[in-house]
This record gives C-alpha cells, structure tokens and sequence, in this order.
C-alpha cells in the first residue's frame, strides 16, 4: 500500500507541474497563481474538515509548525515560478536534488552528524545538476537556478517537518501549511488573479487539486513506509517528468537528460540509505542460509 501511494504522489506531483506549465504557456498568468489556488482551497477544505471533526486548531509547539510552513510554502512558490523559464523535467529533476540539504543542514538543526558518504552523494547530485541544467556563462538558465533555491528550502523544510511531527498530527501540519501558504503566495498572483477566465480556470484548478492530492498521499504514504523507502520512490518522479515533458510539451530526452537522471537517481537512493537497508537485508539472509545449513 505504502509504495502504491508514494508511486502515486509522484505521478499527482508531476502532473501539477505539467499543468502549472500549461498555465504558464498558454495563459497571461505567471505560474505560481496555481500555487496559491493549491493552497486557497486547502486552507477551506482542511478547516472545515478540523472545524467539523472538532479538533483543536492550536498546535502543541506551534515554532516548528510555523517554520516549517514558511520553508515549504517558500519552495513551492520557487517551484511554480520556475516552470515559466524552465522545462517540467528540469524543475522536477532540480527541485528532487533536496534530500542533499537534508543531510547538510542536519546537524545545524536536529543535531545530526553528517556521515562522510554524504559528500560523494553531494558530488554526484551537482555533477547531474550541472548536467541537466547544462549552463553556460553566457546564458544560465534563471528557471534552474529558481528550481535549485527551491530545492534548498524543500530541504530545509523537511528538517523542521521532523520536529514538527514529534508532537503534532498530519492534519494540522498540512492545515498551517496550506495557511501560511495562501498567504505568502497571495502577493505574487494578485494581478493573475484578475486574469482568471472560464477558459484557463480549469486548467489552474487542474494544477491546484493534482499539486494537493500528491501531498495528501505523501504524507499518508509514509505511514507504511520508511524514510528510505519513500525518499527513493519519490525520486521516480524524475522519470515521470522526463516522460511527459518529452511526449507532451516536446521537450528534450537526450542523453544528457538520462545522464542527469541516473546520477542524480543513484545518489538520492544512497542519501535516502535504501542502499543499507538493501546490504542489511542481504547479510541476515545469508546467515540465515548458513544457520539452516548447519542444522
């Protein structure tokens, strides 16, 4: 069940930045209007859903909470802005290069030590950057760049997630999520909000709900899965992207591409620690072949 849903709030993710880039293409409006929609509606539909169920809107430490929002809604609305200058493909293969902060920020935050492997996973995520970005000192993409902010906030975002859990529920989490968010956003779309038409509602909304019910599985998904598990599934968005952006929006999927893909795919897998977890599981079979051997 966990990997069916963490499978499937890659494909609702990616299908919120196609449309984001829909709404980017073929409308007057800036992208990040479907960021504020996304959040607008969560806000409406998670109170009433906290209102009704009579559950308390005060958070047990509401510091994290607070932080956590701020960081999260930030990288989101770097994301949707980076879909007007840049490919789905790129801004999905950049903005999943977080987990690296992750590791970085650690120890500054929850008091983690950083192990050693972590910096040749770093290398690795830079070196698939740089290649999919493919920059040029006369020409840096201003979209990558963004889709690389974003990912720095997602990073640090998911730092004070983990604080945040240790006394709140997810419905609150998600509740101040969507709150703050609709504010932060609220400044970058109050002209694109005028230019909301019947014909490019739909398109806005299509982006909103997918953007919403990918982070509704997130986080019901790793409810059956480990961090490892989930932080490596979650990266088959790259491929997800890099599909439809390919037989959808005509854009490229070259070898450069799949380069960027594979090495950036290798170290989220090594970040996540699913490689350990592989080793672990390898070396308690092998005992236990042994053990029956000897009986």
């Amino acid at each position: 069940m966990g990997v069916f849903l963490m499978l499937l709030s890659s494909l609702f993710f990616t299908f919120s930045t196609y449309f984001g880039k829909l709404v980017s293409n073929y409308t007057e409006m800036d992208a990040v209007v479907t960021s504020f929609v996304r959040y607008f509606l969560g806000t409406i539909g998670l109170g009433a859903f906290i209102f009704f169920k009579g559950i308390s809107f005060k958070p047990v430490m509401k510091k994290p909470v607070l932080i956590r929002s701020v960081l999260n809604a930030s990288a989101l609305i770097l994301l949707t802005s980076s879909l007007n200058y840049t490919t789905i493909t790129n801004a999905n293969m950049i903005h999943l290069t977080y987990p690296v902060f992750v590791f970085l920020l650690a120890r500054f935050v929850t008091g983690e030590k950083l192990k050693p492997s972590a910096f040749i996973y770093l290398f690795l995520i830079l070196v698939g950057s740089y290649i999919v970005s493919d920059p040029h000192l006369k020409s840096i993409n201003i979209g990558d760049l963004i889709a690389f902010a974003s990912a720095f906030f997602a990073g640090t975002s998911i730092l004070y997630l983990t604080e945040a859990r240790r006394t709140e529920s997810s419905i609150i989490i998600l509740f101040y999520l969507m709150f703050i968010g609709t504010f932060l956003n609220f400044p970058f779309v109050v002209e694109d909000i005028g230019l909301l038409s019947l014909d490019s509602a739909g398109i806005v909304l299509l982006a909103a709900g997918t953007g919403f019910l990918g982070q509704v599985f997130t986080t019901e998904g790793f409810k059956y899965v480990g961090s490892a598990t989930g932080s490596m599934l979650s990266s088959s968005r790259m491929v997800m992207a890099a599909l439809m952006g390919y037989f959808f929006l005509s854009e490229p999927l070259n070898l450069r591409i799949v380069s960027g893909i594979v090495l950036i795919s290798i170290a989220l897998v090594g970040v996540s620690g699913y490689l350990n977890v592989l080793i672990g599981k390898f070396h308690k079979k092998r005992e236990l072949n042994k053990s029956q051997e000897a009986e």
